[in-house]
């Protein structure tokens, strides 16, 4: 029997065919086999746990390392604290600065004050003092030119123009020596001797005498004042009048802020004493008629009586 291809197991073209276009069939790839399934399905749930434990660690990391990040996230960001800090740093340094300013003006007013208010408040409590001892009786009116000499000497730097007080009465002298002395006191001078006039006191002598007591420096920038106390001063002879001008002089005085305080020979209680309310005029008149008779006349008495600052009558 002759052996074909179907009686040796051996397919025939026409199967060999067939097979070969089932072989190469195209859903074979559209459509994968269980086995390349599962391998695909196994690797994306290895994936997945890899992912999860990934995503575990960089829990773990976060707890870590988050806090000291946050951390300094937060300390480069500014606070409201160190927001505001530069501007109460310049209210501090506008508060100190005002602050420098009133002590720099307390300071200075208190060593303007200690020039002059100081040496004024000694002399008016001393003045009181004097008044409140020896002359209790001193009207309103004089204790009031009292406290303009004071002024006019301590709180009146500028004003280097001469002050002349005449001074009437029984105690007269006593008057004008206890405030010369206080003002002498008040600028750090020492006692000082009246100068008493005699009716043979010549210009030369007296203008001598002024220039010892009044104690006057050639330091032009002194503004302490001079004091003297002159008296019997109706005794002059009319050329030791003239002194009395010169020194009294407003605009060429020898002695800047010089103080004089004159007195007369008369002491009448009636006439030239406080009890009388023409004092004023009565001195006047006593002190013109004893020039006229030492030399002077009516026309140049008066410019030398307008030099007087004010009258006193005690």
């Amino acid at each position: 029997m002759p052996q074909t291809r179907r009686s040796l197991g051996i397919p025939s073209n026409e199967e060999f065919a067939a097979r070969k276009r089932r072989n190469s069939s195209p859903f074979k790839k559209l459509y994968p086999n269980l086995t390349e399934g599962v391998s695909y399905a196994s690797t994306a749930t290895t994936f997945v746990k890899t992912s999860e434990v990934q995503d575990e660690d960089d829990d773990g990391l976060e707890t870590e390392h988050d806090s000291s990040f946050a951390s300094s996230v937060g300390s480069e960001r500014p606070s409201p604290d160190n927001e505001n800090e530069p501007w109460k740093l310049v209210l501090v340094g506008i508060l100190i600065f005002l602050l420098a300013v009133c002590i720099g003006l307390m300071v200075r007013a208190t060593t303007s004050n200690g020039q002059s208010d100081a040496p004024y408040e000694n002399y008016i409590k001393s003045v009181r003092g004097v008044i409140s001892n020896q002359f209790p009786d001193l009207s309103a009116e004089n204790r009031a030119i009292l406290r303009l000499i004071g002024q006019k000497v301590y709180l009146e730097p500028e004003n280097h123009a001469p002050l002349v007080i005449l001074v009437g009465g029984a105690n007269s002298r006593q008057f004008s020596e206890a405030v010369n002395h206080i003002i002498r006191k008040t600028v750090g001078k020492t006692h000082a001797d009246s100068i008493r006039i005699e009716s043979d006191t010549n210009r030369a002598e007296l203008h001598e005498n002024l220039k010892d007591v009044l104690g006057a420096s050639d330091d032009t920038s002194s503004v302490i004042p001079h004091s003297a106390v002159v008296l019997d001063v109706d005794l002059l002879t009319w050329d030791a009048v003239l002194v009395l001008h010169a020194f009294a002089d407003h605009e060429n005085y020898p002695i800047r802020k010089t103080v004089l305080f004159l007195t007369v020979s008369e002491r009448n209680e009636d006439d030239l004493g406080a009890k009388n309310r023409n004092c004023e005029e009565k001195m006047v008149g006593f002190l013109t008629n004893r020039w006229i008779e030492n030399g002077g006349t009516s026309d140049n008495i008066p410019p030398i009586i307008a030099r007087i600052s004010y009258f006193i009558c005690v």
